[in-house]
């Protein structure tokens, strides 16, 4: 490794201290959403939260945090019947699709 890669990346050190303090703030504030939310919200929505409360960050960062500290979502899924099959006459093959 270099000489001036290692102290390039000592000096980079305040940096990533500011950021990491800076994530667990964040990450404070996701969890109190989130909570409030009765645990429901995922990424779209807390970011839409922090918006509106005048904290601009990024989805990416929110996406990132929240991955990192386990915190997830509810996802609702589409219902589908299966009834729905039961009830339809079932059609029987024309005599033009079938190969003889």
């Amino acid at each position: 490794m270099a000489r001036s890669s290692f102290y390039s990346w000592l000096a980079g050190e305040q940096a990533r201290a500011a950021r990491r303090a800076a994530d667990d703030a964040l990450a404070q504030e996701i969890t109190v959403l989130h909570i409030a939310s009765r645990c429901t919200y995922g990424v779209p929505r807390i970011h839409a939260e922090l918006r509106r409360l005048d904290r601009r960050v990024n989805r990416k960062r929110v996406e990132r945090i929240m991955r990192e500290r386990d915190i997830a979502g509810v996802t609702r899924r589409k219902c589908r019947s299966l009834a729905f099959g039961l009830f339809q006459p079932r059609r029987e093959p024309s005599s033009s699709s079938i190969a003889y």
